[in-house]
């Protein structure tokens, strides 16, 4: 057995991709750009059977063999089967595990917040990221695979009204950081993708028309000189990172928000 140091990640093109989030927003652009590249198979994972079987006739179009699935990514249980679910359908390993669970929107005052909505919004998006990495891993074990998970830019840039949330990303970014010590010796990368405001999403339209967050995103956009992102311009960092050009790299937090901050 070759050491699983020495693993390196599959080419984009014959590639096994499994995507939890895949069914609209940055997931599908993450699905459309590995298909357009020769991705040999892609699972979509989400909750709406019929957005998810609209995402895959749509992703299958590139060429992919496309198959989704309907499950709660965050539920123990039903994260275990989609991932194993997924690995048949795939060949029995996952290549590239891409987490795209949608990044929110919950934005206000701390004060303002219903506290019933805390755990609500802590739990809906943490854990889908956290279970879906572990039902993942047994299946990329030595294969020189990669994760990437996407939070947002919350995580490191403190912003008036994202309390709670910035919080979750903070944990986000953090979980994979370290499980992407935890695993490098198996030959598996992982990293954290972390937008800011994403143009043409449906929480970027939300966020807008928000009193409150036409203040804050408004300025926001202001300061992306360099073009506020789209979900194309995410999936193009996403595809970069499960490529063999970053063989090399591991546990990066990488923004995407068009010059909006540094670091």
């Amino acid at each position: 057995m070759s050491s699983p140091a020495r693993a390196r990640p599959r080419p984009v093109s014959g590639s096994r991709v499994l995507i939890s989030g895949g069914t609209s927003g940055i997931g599908l652009a993450v699905g459309t750009q590995f298909a357009a590249a020769g991705a040999e198979r892609i699972v979509l994972v989400g909750r709406d059977a019929e957005r998810g079987n609209q995402a895959a006739r749509s992703v299958a179009s590139g060429g992919a063999g496309v198959h989704f699935l309907s499950g709660d990514a965050g539920d123990a249980q039903d994260s275990t089967r989609l991932a194993m679910e997924a690995a048949e359908f795939l060949g029995g390993s996952i290549d590239t595990f891409v987490s795209a669970v949608a990044p929110g929107g919950h934005l206000g005052p701390l004060h303002r917040q219903d506290p019933v909505e805390l755990e609500r919004i802590l739990v809906g998006l943490v854990l889908p990221v956290m279970q879906m990495n572990r039902a993942a891993l047994p299946y990329m074990q030595d294969l020189g695979g990669t994760i990437i998970n996407v939070a947002s830019d919350a995580a490191k840039v403190p912003t008036p009204g994202e309390s709670v949330a910035g919080g979750a990303m903070a944990a986000i970014t953090m979980f994979s950081r370290t499980l992407a010590l935890e695993v490098k010796r198996h030959g598996i990368r992982v990293h954290t993708v972390t937008p800011s405001l994403i143009a043409g999403t449906p929480t970027a339209e939300r966020l807008l028309a928000d009193e409150f967050g036409a203040k804050i995103f408004g300025k926001i956009v202001e300061k992306a000189q360099l073009g506020v992102p789209d979900a194309d311009d995410v999936a193009a960092t996403v595809l970069w990172l499960a490529s063999p050009a970053a063989a090399k790299v591991t546990g990066q937090v990488i923004s995407i928000n068009g010059g909006i901050s540094a670091g």
